[in-house]
């Protein structure tokens, strides 16, 4: 099986985005599968979590990114989070490695 490529792109059900560098890391983020909504990995494929509460994981739902989803969520983030930093606007990159690589360099912790 594959594992998820990082970093890894989250996205809870007001639209906040975060990252977490590794998708190891994940039971350190999300507590238990029922409050992970959405995830894409560094290749932008779709994620899911799994395993008991304290020790969830990341999975790929599917091998084929979800280019369009993702851009899609990013721009909601930019347009309802990040729209206090005047000056932000998410990135422009046309490849979507490397615009999730931008997103991820871009990132503020709110």
């Amino acid at each position: 099986m594959m594992e998820p490529a990082d970093p890894v792109l989250l996205f809870d059900e007001d639209g906040r985005m975060f990252v977490l560098q590794d998708p190891a890391l994940a039971s350190d983020l999300i507590e238990s599968e029922d409050e992970f909504l959405e995830g894409y990995d560094g290749r932008g494929r779709a994620l899911r979590a799994c395993g008991e509460p304290g020790q969830v994981g990341l999975t790929l739902v599917t091998s084929e990114p979800h280019d369009q989803r993702l851009r899609e969520r990013v721009e909601r983030y930019y347009s309802v989070f990040a729209a206090r930093h005047p000056t932000r606007i998410p990135p422009q990159e046309t490849e979507l490695m490397a615009f999730i690589r931008a997103v991820v360099d871009d990132w503020v912790e709110e």
